[in-house]
């Protein structure tokens, strides 16, 4: 009984610091199918944000590992995990906060709207009645509500099937995030589409992080702090938008 017991006592030991090195890794909940945010290459995930947290991570000191999604489920994953972060190209908004808390806004990924070059379409008004295609569950999927009615929204799981159905010429126009907008453009390199402005709001990408793990929240920050004054961003803006893109640490 006495050699039952230890062993028992020895396999809770174990298991416990199973637990705890467990608890050191930080687990990234992404939809790796917004490049050129996150995207996967061969075997792995790639892109800005994953060169984004691998060096946040280097400077606070933890591991990671990388978990593949649906978008809208990454918020969720976030809320009801506290080592679970979500770095997925997510805009900050009000209605995302009551669920988890964010770090600063690393990028300013403004909204522009993707139409057929001789549309003639060139204002928000231009788009009202109109269908639009969007990512589900993204900022600009609120936006072309707002626009053109719920009933005229048409909702893709990638911003490409959205693109790639206009260039078909089955939708009026996609609302997009402006470099997400230009990695699509440059590599279907389409004449028959413009990428048009027309004044839509600023959207701050920030990480995601559960509100009870501020210790993780104030790591991320202050990496982020880091980064920027080194440079990293505009390293970052060079590799994956040519430096055409306006990206910093939010002030």
């Amino acid at each position: 009984m006495k050699k039952f017991v230890a062993l028992m006592a020895a396999l809770v030991l174990a298991l416990s610091c199973t637990a705890a090195l467990a608890d050191d890794v930080v687990i990234v909940a992404t939809n790796p199918e917004y490049p050129p945010f996150e995207y996967v290459e061969g075997d792995a995930t790639v892109g800005y944000d994953i060169d984004l947290f691998d060096a946040i991570a280097k400077k606070a000191g933890f591991e990671y590992e990388i978990e593949a999604m649906a978008f809208d489920a990454v918020v969720s994953a976030v809320a009801t995990n506290p080592n679970t972060v979500g770095l997925s190209g997510i805009s900050i908004t009000d209605e995302r906060k009551l669920s988890v808390n964010f770090s600063e806004g690393y990028i300013n990924a403004g909204l522009v709207v993707i139409v057929k070059a001789d549309s003639g379409y060139t204002t928000t008004d231009d788009l009202k009645g109109k269908l639009i295609g969007v990512q589900q569950g993204t900022t600009s999927d609120f936006a072309a509500e707002e626009i053109t009615g719920m009933e005229n929204v048409q909702r893709f799981g990638t911003f490409l099937n959205a693109v790639m159905e206009l260039s078909q010429g089955k939708i009026d126009a996609v609302i997009i995030d402006k470099p997400v907008g230009q990695a699509i453009m440059a590599s279907l390199n389409d004449p028959t589409l413009a990428m048009v402005d027309m004044g839509l709001q600023a959207d701050w990408y920030g990480i995601a992080v559960n509100k009870d793990n501020v210790e993780l929240l104030d790591k991320i920050n202050a990496a982020l702090v880091e980064l920027e004054a080194e440079g990293f961003f505009d390293e970052l803006a060079v590799k994956y938008f040519g430096g055409e893109t306006e990206e910093a640490a939010a002030e």
